[in-house]
């Protein structure tokens, strides 16, 4: 449980706007017209200094967001270098009906029977026309198994095509299912797992809806030909894994990553982004010394930007960086990266960078040092770490990425901190 309630939240932001006011004064601290009979002439200059190297350590995690949790599903065809496919389950096919003032009937017929999709095309790449290819992707193999679901991605499986000139994409699709195939579905009881995957005349990539975002997909058709029957509305649903149950829901929708030949960051590099994402877990090493004898003023993160050439290499993406709130008792890096503090909170600003891009970016922390101050002496004090991250995580296969702490001084992260030593006051 995160330790810092939003009061003790609120006094930091006023010791921080304190402390900046302070800042502007000429960086000096004049107190002799203050407090005369005291601490005549007392001057308390501001200092600076800069840490480097600040790391204890870095490394880049890869697989974000977890499978089914992504704010929609990117579907990308790179030729060589990316293939991002979806998945979408529809395991609650209705088998019986009512007719009006009757009883249940099993399903025995299905007309006009479509998939309708919602698209996001958001940093979209659509050449002149794009191919949309669905296919039966049910399987008894286990859930996580990706390399099962891949395998159904070839001719024999297909359900349908259908492609469309670059100006016909609108934010609205539908996929015209044959009735035959869906009734013998119905019927015999299997489950409707729908395969997703784009082709076309050049790169191609955008995004479909998911559950996460209220838009999902859906399976339409009718069961008869009275216009009292009302329309069939299927939504995303899963039924397995069984155990734990609230897995399933993760299965509903989700991304299955085919192929990404992107170059790998190296040894002397951290990134953020792609597709899997990646986040970048950064462990500092602050001296107690300024932590305890100090007021912080300013605490300023100072990353030199690694230029990524490759796809979605001039896209503009943000990266955000968050205060890790698992304690220290938590080992596991991957858990500790997903226990976080809210973005823009004791970690101000965000980078917006297009990852082909170079330089310094800049990162305030004036009030994360005073967090961990705080908590020096708390038994379950959290890691004296951060994670940077793309705000659109998993959306696309933009990668940004830094010069890690093994990399030559001129580059490596660095810590600008301008901070009061501490004063002692009394009557002289």
């Amino acid at each position: 449980m995160m330790k810092f309630p939003l009061r003790r939240a609120w006094r930091m932001g006023l010791v921080a706007a304190a402390a900046a006011s302070l800042g502007a004064c000429k960086e000096q601290l004049d107190a002799g017209s203050a407090c005369p009979s005291l601490c005549p002439g007392l001057s308390v200059p501001i200092k600076d200094t800069v840490l480097s190297p600040v790391l204890e350590f870095d490394t880049t995690l890869v697989g974000y967001p977890s499978i089914g949790t992504e704010q929609g599903i990117p579907l990308a065809s790179r030729g060589d270098t990316l293939d991002v496919r979806g998945v979408i389950r529809f395991d609650s096919l209705q088998r019986r009906f009512a007719p009006p003032g009757d009883t249940l009937r099993p399903v025995t017929r299905v007309d006009s029977a479509f998939v309708r999709m919602r698209l996001n095309l958001t940093q979209s790449r659509l050449p002149a026309s794009v191919t949309f290819e669905l296919y039966d992707v049910d399987t008894i193999a286990d859930d996580g198994n990706t390399a099962a679901v891949l395998a159904l991605f070839r001719p024999g499986r297909l359900i349908t095509s259908r492609t469309l000139a670059r100006a016909e994409i609108t934010d609205s699709l539908r996929f015209p299912l044959s009735t035959a195939w869906l009734l013998q579905k119905i019927q015999s009881g299997a489950n409707l797992r729908v395969g997703l995957r784009l082709a076309g005349t050049g790169p191609v990539s955008l995004r479909v809806h998911s559950v996460e975002t209220g838009l999902a997909a859906e399976v339409r058709y009718h069961v008869s030909p009275d216009t009292a029957v009302r329309q069939v509305v299927v939504s995303p649903y899963s039924k397995t894994p069984v155990e734990p149950p609230a897995l399933a829901n993760d299965f509903r929708d989700y991304a299955v990553v085919a192929r990404n030949a992107l170059p790998q960051a190296g040894a002397l590099a951290f990134s953020t982004g792609g597709v899997p994402a990646r986040r970048a877990y950064l462990r500092f090493n602050v001296p107690q010394w300024l932590l305890d004898s100090t007021t912080i003023v300013r605490a300023t993160l100072l990353l030199t930007q690694a230029p990524q050439r490759g796809f979605d290499e001039a896209d503009s993406v943000t990266v955000v960086g968050q205060a890790v709130a698992a304690t220290k008792l938590i080992r596991d890096l991957y858990r500790s990266s997903q226990i976080l503090i809210p973005a823009g909170l004791f970690i101000a600003d965000s980078i917006r960078v297009a990852p082909a891009d170079s330089g310094v970016r800049l990162l305030e922390m004036n009030g994360l040092l005073r967090v961990w101050k705080s908590s020096t002496a708390v038994t379950e004090a959290p890691q004296r770490a951060i994670v940077l991250l793309q705000k659109e995580e998993g959306l696309h296969g933009a990668e940004v990425r830094f010069f890690n702490a093994r990399s030559p001084a001129s580059v490596r992260p660095r810590l600008r901190v301008s901070y009061i030593p501490r004063v002692n006051f009394g009557v002289p």
